[in-house]
């Protein structure tokens, strides 16, 4: 019958998931922080049988029972703390061991990276025709040579004479300084004399002065000195 049908294939088992260095670094810290517990609870402990031993008498069955409970405890402190060392070496190795994998993985995919921009350098090189640059670039410093001599052409002024050389530029210096001069003298012409302007504001000043007092004249006078001289008389 199996040389006909054959036989049944036997099926294999689920493959079960594979462990991590994440998840060996993960129980690692769980089995520490549980015996950083134990080890905290036996800390206390002793120290409540350290107070109780203290308190009872020598050589008693009180001091005897307490004294070897805490030889236990100290026999599970040192127990818990010698693991705890261990897992501390473990999780060392663990720490070391993942650098090491992420050291890996990081230069695999920077060497990956390095050969896929090698590729779109040689594609990028191979699509330029360095011929073709140096004729643009060409051609370009002779359009923007026309745009200059353009932008020359646009800029010029219509019925202005050219530009002066130096002789004609002092010439028209010299010009324009004996022009200052004419004007200079011509004002100097037109203005007052000192002394007639002083005596004018000397008399403008007697006027303003005179223009608040009341004038009296000599008859007036007179007759007030006289009825000044009767009125001491009576």
């Amino acid at each position: 019958m199996h040389r006909f049908f054959g036989r049944k294939k036997k099926k294999k088992a689920p493959e079960g998931k594979k462990t991590t260095l994440d998840d060996v670094s993960k129980n690692i810290d769980t089995r520490g922080t549980e015996i950083d517990g134990k080890l905290k609870k036996i800390e206390t402990e002793l120290s409540i049988l350290r107070k109780k031993i203290k308190k009872t008498r020598p050589n008693s069955a009180a001091r005897r029972t307490l004294s070897n409970k805490a030889r236990a405890l100290i026999r599970q402190r040192n127990m818990y703390s010698k693991n705890r060392e261990h897992l501390y070496n473990q999780q060392f190795n663990v720490d070391q061991t993942k650098f090491a994998q992420d050291n890996i993985k990081n230069t695999k995919e920077m060497v990956d990276a390095m050969k896929s921009a090698r590729d779109d350098l040689k594609v990028g090189l191979e699509e330029t025709n360095i011929d073709e640059i140096e004729d643009l670039h060409d051609d370009m410093d002779e359009l923007l040579d026309e745009q200059e001599e353009i932008n020359e052409i646009m800029g010029r002024t219509y019925g202005v004479p050219e530009e002066l050389d130096d002789d004609e530029l002092m010439d028209e210096l010299d010009t324009l300084e004996d022009e200052f001069e004419e004007e200079e003298e011509e004002e100097k012409e037109t203005e007052t004399p000192a002394y007639l302007v002083s005596a004018a504001a000397a008399a403008n000043n007697e006027v303003k002065a005179t223009e608040g007092k009341t004038v009296v004249s000599p008859v007036e006078a007179k007759k007030v000195e006289a009825k000044e001289a009767e009125d001491i008389l009576a």
